[in-house]
């Protein structure tokens, strides 16, 4: 590799993203950051997510300044999420209020909430491991850029096919255990698939199965893996979740699915899907297929336990979706 295409990569990951910063300790974060060689420009509001450096490769992070209009807020982290770039790490930083509100951010698409009163030193250190992952990613995308154009998408949905998934899964695994970060997999099955092509015809049923991989795309976060694995099977890689964090998902998406109608040739469709979900955590056993092999246990558990569910393995607390 030259010492160009090098230094190409090494700024992939130039450029943060201070919106609001109504604390100071936004500030010393983003000087910080400028002294380790980042550019980092400001925003007077969370709206400049949505403005333009959420489509450029070389976005790196976004650090927000938590001012209190909590649905506003939510709804721009959404949008983001939908419209911006894949692996983009979002960091809120807020009172205790918003502290306490973290679920909700997390799940309108925030990866980690500080408390302003914590050390400048110490807020990097914790989002340390993700900004390294976003580098990571975009130097992945550059080495396999070419092979991503080959033909490892699914033909009817337009999402990835079993070969491209197996490739994101070493990535993620590879990825997960050096960031120390826990790696989950939820793997779906719509329920009673074999009844909509009886009663519709096979047709209705692609029309069914690509539609439903829609619904999935909308409830994942834009640097998620999701993936027809055939028939009328996904899968949903989630990097840096972990097992409550997969379950609250995997809740979403079913929820989702069960409020869809999907549009048939004649008539309109509702299905519901059965979904099952494992995780890997730091410092445990390491193993990718393993976790997909639970993910697939913890399916099946769910369709011989009535369908339409929620199922973690191996069993343990359990959260409980009819």
């Amino acid at each position: 590799m030259t010492n160009s295409s090098a230094k190409t990569r090494d700024a992939i990951s130039g450029l943060i993203l201070v919106a609001r910063p109504l604390w100071p300790v936004l500030r010393r974060i983003g000087d910080l950051l400028s002294r380790r060689g980042y550019s980092v420009e400001t925003a007077a509001t969370w709206r400049g997510l949505l403005d333009g450096p959420g489509t450029r490769e070389g976005f790196a992070a976004a650090l927000l300044g938590e001012y209190g209009a909590v649905a506003e807020e939510e709804e721009i982290l959404r949008r983001f999420r939908d419209a911006g770039g894949p692996g983009v790490p979002v960091f809120l930083v807020g009172g205790q209020s918003a502290v306490r509100r973290t679920r909700r951010f997390r799940e309108a698409g925030a990866d980690m909430v500080f408390a302003a009163d914590l050390p400048e030193e110490e807020i990097l250190n914790r989002a340390q491991p993700l900004l390294a992952y976003r580098k990571m990613y975009w130097n992945a995308v550059l080495v396999g850029r070419e092979l991503s154009d080959l033909a490892m998408m699914d033909g009817l949905t337009g999402l990835p096919d079993r070969r491209r998934f197996s490739l994101d899964l070493d990535r993620c695994a590879e990825t997960a255990r050096r960031i120390g970060r826990p790696l989950s997999c939820i793997v779906i099955d719509i329920d009673d698939f074999r009844r909509v092509n009886e009663t519709h015809g096979p047709e209705v049923g692609d029309s069914v199965i690509r539609q439903f991989g829609g619904v999935l795309t909308r409830a994942k976060r834009s640097y998620d893996t999701v993936a027809r694995l055939g028939g009328d099977e996904f899968v949903w890689l989630l990097l840096g979740a972990d097992r409550d964090e997969a379950m609250r998902a995997a809740e979403r998406a079913q929820g989702l699915v069960s409020g869809s109608v999907f549009n048939g040739t004649h008539a309109p469709v509702r299905v519901t899907a059965t979904f099952g979900v494992a995780s890997l955590s730091p410092g445990g056993e390491w193993d990718a297929n393993v976790l997909v092999e639970n993910a697939d246990r913890a399916l099946y558990w769910g369709k011989e336990s009535g369908k339409n569910v929620v199922r973690f393995y191996p069993p343990g607390k359990e959260v409980d979706v009819a």
